[in-house]
């Protein structure tokens, strides 16, 4: 994870620039390959020296698409890291902020939160001894009272607090991640191209014509044992519906019951925080009521429930299967790696199963992405064998539907409260997006 000091100092503006001249980049290569094809199509010769010339050419085109392809793929992924950076810095200012306009709170530079009680009893409780010590002892026990709520809710503020700062981390780490992959993917697929400019076939011996063509399922296999991720389809809440969701945000005035059931909420968070840290985080965000899409730990989701990474599993030892089916039926003779994407498939995680997760999450959506890489037989070892690679892919809308409720510290919420706060203007729903780390395997 990276450090709270480095965050602090991001800034998207280099990035920014690197993403448009990546884009002029591949604007004038796009223009040179197709002045390419124009020239080769001129040439109406024949002879075994023409051909050979074509046959250079071809190569030589293949190379070039797939470095366009290449650079376009950075470009696109420095401008995803500029807008990370960008929400990444909102977040940090959004903690500044908060801290700033309560001066019981200190945020440090390393990102820790520290209170001091005496400035918040002082804060919310010293009028009031003030009074009550001019008046009578009844006044005074009250403006002791309101002190230790005061420092309660700082407390409660610096534990919010501390949230916020992990879940800028918690982007921050996704953010730089993310964009080390793209980096560490553009250079294999450029160590890909310069291998197969080299002449090693494709599918069947065939030649290659530039860089992997990948929908959805198995893409076309490239030479060698490396290949990039293809990515997976960007997943899009398809809208409030009558079952799902709480319409338009803000579309009434709060009521006090509403700010009642807010504060219990945010109480009953922060309380089980350590019992149920994702759903409290969860709540939390929804409760702070940007709307901002909010990262999901995938690793931690895998490690602590079973149903999500099983059905995974089932989609990748399916790809793998069609990969050596397709490797063995084309007669490969060395090692081929098919990128592989899937579509977005529900899962749901049961409250036996584990309840910070279904307090968290329950239903969403998940996909997986990923490649595998075949291996032909050898005089060592005549079996085919593989290895693979993949990540999975978590999507949701935390929203509600106003047909459950749970018992929170001895107070019943229900979702249909939890909802008209939304309605109300003072919490706001929002996607859960997130993705695993790479997980590997092999066999024969």
């Amino acid at each position: 994870m990276v450090a709270w000091s480095d965050v602090c100092a991001w800034r998207p503006d280099p990035l920014a620039e690197a993403g448009d001249g990546l884009r002029s980049l591949e604007v004038s290569l796009r223009g040179l390959a197709d002045e390419a094809q124009v020239a080769g199509s001129r040439v109406v010769s024949l002879g075994a020296g023409v051909e050979a010339a074509r046959a250079a050419l071809h190569r030589c085109g293949a190379c070039h698409d797939e470095l366009v392809e290449e650079v376009g793929a950075l470009a696109r992924a420095t401008a995803e890291a500029c807008e990370g950076v960008v929400e990444v810095r909102r977040r940090v200012l959004d903690c500044q902020d908060f801290a700033e306009a309560r001066p019981y709170l200190a945020l440090g530079g390393d990102g820790s939160v520290s209170v001091s009680l005496v400035s918040a009893a002082t804060a919310g409780g010293s009028g009031g001894l003030a009074a009550g010590a001019a008046a009578s002892g009844q006044a005074v026990a009250v403006g002791l009272g309101g002190a230790v709520v005061e420092a309660a809710r700082a407390q409660a503020e610096a534990l919010e607090l501390e949230a916020m700062v992990a879940s800028a981390l918690a982007l921050a780490t996704e953010v730089d991640e993310d964009y080390a992959s793209a980096l560490a993917g553009g250079q294999a697929a450029a160590s890909g191209a310069a291998h197969a400019s080299g002449g090693r076939g494709g599918r069947g011996g065939q030649e290659d014509q530039g860089g992997p063509t990948v929908g959805t399922g198995l893409g076309e296999p490239v030479p060698g044992e490396e290949a990039e991720m293809p990515g997976v389809d960007p997943w899009v809440y398809p809208g409030d519906s009558e079952l799902e969701g709480s319409g338009e945000h803000g579309q009434r005035w709060p009521n006090p019951m509403d700010v009642l059931v807010h504060e219990a909420a945010k109480s009953a968070a922060v309380a089980l925080s350590t019992t149920w840290p994702d759903a409290a985080m969860n709540l939390l965000h929804y409760l702070n009521n940007s709307g901002a899409p909010k990262h999901v730990n995938v690793d931690k989701m895998l490690e602590d429930t079973t149903s999500l990474g099983a059905e995974a599993e089932k989609v990748v030892t399916r790809t793998v299967g069609e990969a050596v089916e397709d490797a063995r039926a084309s007669g490969v003779d060395g090692p081929v790696t098919y990128p592989f994407t899937t579509e977005w498939e529900g899962y749901y995680i049961h409250s036996w199963e584990d309840q910070n997760w279904f307090y968290a999450t329950a239903g969403g959506r998940y996909a997986t992405e990923g490649t595998v890489t075949v291996y032909p037989p050898t005089q060592d070892d005549p079996e085919w064998t593989y290895s693979y690679d993949y990540r999975v892919h978590v999507a949701d809308r935390y929203n509600w539907d106003g047909q459950k409720s749970t018992q929170i510290l001895g107070m019943r919420i229900s979702d249909e409260q939890l909802q008209e706060l939304h309605q109300a203007g003072i919490a706001q729903e929002y996607d859960l997006v997130g993705q695993s780390s790479v997980m590997s395997g092999s066999g024969p």
